[in-house]
């Protein structure tokens, strides 16, 4: 009788169709016909556990009826939190299995617990106390989909497969199988269904449009009540959400406690803008406290200021320029003796801020919810509050468990109100005499690990991505420790270290890696940013301008409030120098320098995963973040000069490589590495240099030593184009002159030789320079083998020439071929030598013969062939 036929009726009108006839009835019908409301159940409303305080569902449950997908609704709300809430619990006797099906509430997340299989299902928006939220669970085991319902809407989804079917045999509320885990606040409406409700179906409840009653446990199928209220509401009761705005009142107070008190509390102070709200407040203070004598009959403070400027009213909390507020007739007129504004009864008016008390109202839209930071306290429960008034001037802060703040005579104390025990008192010299803000407190309860004492608190109304100043107002979290003021009373630049150590540190020994990196070693990585290149080929050297980036993990470091701009994340000076940090050195340096830790050094922290996790004994938002997950990373500027080792060989034509050789000096390869899936090295500057284009570096690793090495290898291609212009063109070009030599007329040698002399002659100086301006090697470079070849190939052309003079012909036509004596002739300096009859000389008169010309063209073809067969060889080696 119990299982209905959901598959064949759909939406809410199947839903109702499977409500047996017994428990319509006892939906419409009580005591004698009546027509009753819905049923709200109160549990511990005292906030003192008790085993006691229990519901038990009174009709029979088979536990051989199993269900394989289940639904879970109810509406809830809180009156007080301890290690969490159970408002359901399904158990099974029999088989002593009492994790069936519970329901489990916190601030921050809520949990579904399924035949003893649970996932946590974290809740944007923390619950808060005395407030109706309708909840609801499913689970579907076709689907395997599951889905967390508050007030209606979808909060979240996962799939998963429980893989058992749910049953048992007693239900109750309120209690489970521990007594901090019993529940503390109203109940009703709690429904199970074996099946998956829909979404609309769910909005239907949640909007109080529907009462549907479960068909494995019913609300109104009955309870037996055990040292719990209960009584009867409307079903439009849970979603009246029209609540009236709050108003906490203050009297007569300085300027300094009223722009203090509205932002200490999450609010603002007042400010009309029609007389329409001008009256409204002066007909609201009459009516919230009628039988006050001190309540706000005269004026009320507004937030506008113009002390920075006459003239420009500012609201005083961001001072920005603030609306126009409905000025009395005449108003403003106080120039610069009067700097504050006031809400009179016929309109706001400027006034004197200094020697005047006024009134303060703060509105509320809701319940602002405080945090007390610096308890220690792990729970939510335990940290949060809520603020109350139940007099004017008078502050109750609530807590969701057993802590309350309140005023005893004129100290404020932090009271267990179950216990009845007070954890501390403020100090009386509290600024403004409130707890808002970051105040001295004197313990005299032992809370956590702290023991009695003075300590700093924090009574905040800031959210958790929010940073509260001394005062209580609050900024972004980001904007804390931003080198820049943000709040009034510059507190956010206070106490901005970034890194805390363990008592046991030792900065002498490396951190061990953490058990993510599977390497025994500690993985340190290395980013080389190489701005500028200068190389010079005759000392074979390398000097180089770069950044050098070392990043490590620290697992025996947290960080706090880190920031997604790592530049924001600077450690100052004297926190770095007391940390450990690799030491690398640079090996082929001429004076074997390393890396250091200077004034020109600077190390940043960089998040690279978001924290869960707050210092609980902190009187501040102060976020932690785990070294073993978010990287120290150290940066300096060097400029070093590298030997390097270059081949010549191929010299102008050739490609080298220089390396800068690390070394990690603190510790051996056995705890410490080089990181090659990190390290990074890139050139920044100009590829092209005087005598080379430098390409993009490359990086090579060695852990096989004692120690762990890499090398960052700077490829470098020479820029040929100088040694072409000025070497192999020159040089070409004398060669060609040599070589048109000997296309001169054979019978003038001197000509010949001397014009083939020269062209060896400056070769051979060439050579000289060029030789001069490289490294002195033993082997021979391309160019020196370019240059000793036209200088041999000079010399055989000399050769030739003289080859060629000695084969012509001496024999003159008409003369007899014996030997002329030669006469020595003596005449004065005076005398012009006869013109025609002086003999010609016998070398002019030679004559080339068949051989003659059998060696010419031997020379020319001789030497044409050896140029042509070298450079077919040369440069074939050098590109080949």
């Amino acid at each position: 009788m119990f299982k209905g036929v959901h598959e064949e009726t759909g939406g809410f009108r199947g839903l109702m169709c499977r409500v047996p006839f017994l428990l319509l009835l006892l939906m419409v019908l009580h005591e004698g016909g009546r027509v009753r409301g819905v049923q709200v159940m109160e549990f511990q409303k005292d906030g003192v556990a008790s085993w006691w305080t229990v519901a038990v569902y009174k009709m029979k449950l088979d536990r051989h009826r199993k269900m394989d997908s289940v639904t879970l609704c109810g509406r809830f709300k809180l009156f007080f939190l301890r290690a969490r809430g159970t408002f359901f619990h399904l158990q099974d006797l029999p088989s002593n299995l009492d994790s069936q099906l519970k329901g489990e509430l916190w601030l921050d997340r809520v949990r579904l617990v399924i035949a003893h299989r649970w996932n946590f299902q974290p809740l944007e928006n923390k619950l808060r106390t005395y407030r109706w939220y309708h909840i609801c669970f499913t689970y579907n085991h076709t689907e395997h989909k599951y889905q967390t319902y508050i007030d209606g809407k979808l909060v979240y989804e996962m799939a998963y497969n429980v893989g058992r079917p749910i049953y048992g045999d007693n239900a109750r509320l309120g209690q489970s199988d521990g007594l901090l885990k019993s529940y503390s606040g109203a109940l009703s409406q709690v429904n199970v269904w074996d099946y998956p409700l829909s979404q609309d179906v769910v909005e239907e409840i949640a909007a109080c449009r529907a009462d549907p009653q479960g068909n494995y446990i019913a609300w109104e199928a009955g309870w037996t009540l055990n040292n719990i209220t209960d009584y009867d509401v409307p079903l439009s009761h849970f979603c009246n959400t029209t609540e009236d705005a709050i108003y906490f009142w203050f009297p007569s107070r300085s300027r300094d406690f009223a722009f203090y008190i509205c932002e200490a509390l999450g609010t603002h102070l007042p400010l009309p803008t029609t007389m329409e709200e001008v009256s409204f407040w002066f007909r609201l203070s009459a009516k919230t406290w009628p039988n006050e004598t001190t309540y706000c009959k005269g004026d009320f403070w507004t937030p506008l200021t113009d002390i920075e400027e006459d003239g420009k009213w500012m609201t005083h909390y961001d001072n920005a320029p603030g609306p126009t507020p409905a000025w009395k007739d005449g108003e403003p007129n106080g120039i610069f003796y009067e700097n504050c504004a006031k809400v009179e009864r016929i309109g706001v008016a400027d006034f004197d801020c200094l020697t005047n008390f006024k009134c303060s109202v703060c509105e509320f839209q809701e319940r602002q919810i405080f945090s007390f930071l610096g308890t220690c306290e792990p729970e939510l429960r335990n940290i949060n509050f809520i603020a109350y008034q139940e007099a004017m001037g008078h502050l109750l802060f609530k807590g969701y468990g057993e802590y309350h703040i309140r005023v005893e005579g004129k100290e404020w104390v932090w009271v267990n109100i179950v216990q009845n025990k007070t954890i501390a008192r403020m100090d009386l010299d509290a600024p403004m005499g409130m707890p808002m803000g970051r105040r001295v407190w004197h313990l005299e309860s032992k809370v956590c690990d702290q023991t009695e004492g003075r300590r700093t608190l924090l009574l905040t109304p800031c959210h958790d991505n929010s940073y509260t100043c001394d005062d209580a107002t609050c900024i972004p979290l980001e904007n804390r420790c931003d080198f820049k003021y943000d709040c009034l009373d510059h507190s956010d630049e206070m106490n901005c270290e970034l890194i805390s150590k363990p008592s046991n540190y030792k900065q002498d020994l490396p951190p061990r890696p953490s058990s993510k990196h599977d390497s025994e070693s500690l993985p340190v990585a290395l980013e080389i940013i190489i701005d500028t290149t200068t190389i010079e080929t005759t000392r074979m050297t390398m000097k180089l301008t770069y950044e050098l980036r070392m990043k490590w993990y620290d697992t025996r470091l947290t960080f706090l409030n880190l920031k997604s701009n790592d530049s924001l994340n600077k450690v100052t000076h004297s926190s770095m120098v007391t940390l450990w940090t690799p030491v690398i050195g640079f090996i082929n340096t001429e004076s074997h320098q390393h890396t250091e830790v200077d004034l020109e050094a600077s190390l940043h922290l960089q998040q690279l995963s978001p924290s869960t996790q707050r210092d609980g004994g902190a009187p501040g938002e102060v976020v932690l973040y785990p070294g073993e997950d978010n990287q120290l990373v150290l940066s300096r500027k060097y400029n070093h000069m590298f030997v390097c080792d270059f081949n010549l060989l191929l010299y102008p034509f050739d490609s080298q490589h220089c390396d800068m050789q690390l070394r990690m000096l603190s510790a051996s390869s056995n705890y410490l590495v080089f990181n090659d899936a990190e390290t990074s090295a890139v050139y920044t500057g100009s590829k092209l240099l005087l005598e080379y284009h430098i390409g993009q570096p490359s990086l090579l690793y060695d852990n096989s030593g004692e120690f762990s090495e890499a090398r960052v290898r700077i490829p470098l291609i020479r820029r040929a184009g100088y040694a072409i212009l000025n070497i192999y063109t020159p040089s070409l070009i004398l060669l060609v002159i040599s070589y048109v030599s000997l296309f001169f007329r054979p019978h003038i040698f001197e000509v010949r030789v001397m014009t083939t002399l020269t062209s060896l002659l400056v070769m051979a100086t060439l050579f000289t320079q060029v030789s001069s301006s490289l490294p002195k090697t033993s082997y021979f470079k391309m160019v020196d083998v370019w240059l000793l070849f036209c200088i041999v190939i000079s010399f055989l052309i000399i050769i030739f020439h003289t080859i060629i003079d000695n084969s012509l012909d001496d024999s003159i036509p008409g003369v007899v071929s014996s030997p002329l004596p030669v006469l020595t002739k003596v005449k004065p300096f005076t005398e012009s030598p006869p013109a025609a009859s002086s003999p010609l000389p016998l070398r002019n008169y030679k004559k080339v013969n068949t051989s003659t010309q059998g060696f010419i063209l031997i020379a020319r073809y001789t030497i044409l062939v050896l140029f042509a067969l070298f450079n077919l060889i040369y440069w074939s080696y050098i590109f080949g």
